[in-house]
């Protein structure tokens, strides 16, 4: 690990990933999204980026809804902006898919990777359904400051590049959507 000396981030001094950051000279934050902890003994699979990104991000959601009884999130990067506004609908959705139908896991194919796991002749798998708006480039500014001045909605703070990840894997999975299921209230789902 590698400290930066103009500020706060852990990064890694092979491949300068950020990592986390150090909050204290005793106490080090990791991101959830950056680290992947496996045991010692035995083998171990290589998990997907993309599909590492969206259960990470969504078991936070998860938790956090059920902890603090919160939908409304906001997603920021270690730069201080807003990158995404996520409002959680449903924890427990079930995504069923024919193993004949290649449309919705090929979109993945930009992460070199397929984004969801199967098993037996029909693939199913567990799923958050959320609205979300994108914050980039100042789109939805007066919606993206209200929801960070609003003391319901709870902030999540990733590295600046895995929101933008995160942002292009939602992007991504509302194109798989049939059109008429992409938007709600002016979201997108």
């Amino acid at each position: 690990l590698q400290k930066s000396k103009e500020n706060t981030r852990v990064t890694c001094k092979r491949c300068k990933t950020m990592l986390g950051e150090k909050l204290s000279p005793d106490t080090i934050k990791y991101y959830v999204t950056e680290v992947i902890i496996w045991p010692s003994e035995g083998s171990f699979s290589t998990t997907p980026r993309s599909h590492f990104i969206q259960s990470m991000v969504a078991q936070c959601l998860v938790e956090l809804s059920s902890a603090k009884s919160t939908f409304r999130f906001t997603i920021k990067g270690d730069d201080g902006k807003i990158y995404i506004l996520i409002w959680l609908l449903n924890s427990d959705t079930l995504l069923v898919e024919s193993l004949g139908s290649s449309t919705s896991h090929s979109i993945f194919t930009l992460f070199g990777d397929t984004s969801v796991p199967r098993s037996g002749p029909v693939g199913t798998w567990n799923a958050v359904k959320v609205l979300y708006q994108p914050c980039i480039k100042s789109r939805n500014k007066d919606l993206a400051d209200a929801w960070e001045n609003d003391i319901g909605v709870h902030p999540l703070k990733f590295p600046s590049e895995t929101c933008l990840e995160l942002l292009l894997i939602l992007g991504l999975s509302t194109t798989s959507l049939p059109p008429s299921l992409r938007c709600m209230n002016s979201f997108q789902v």
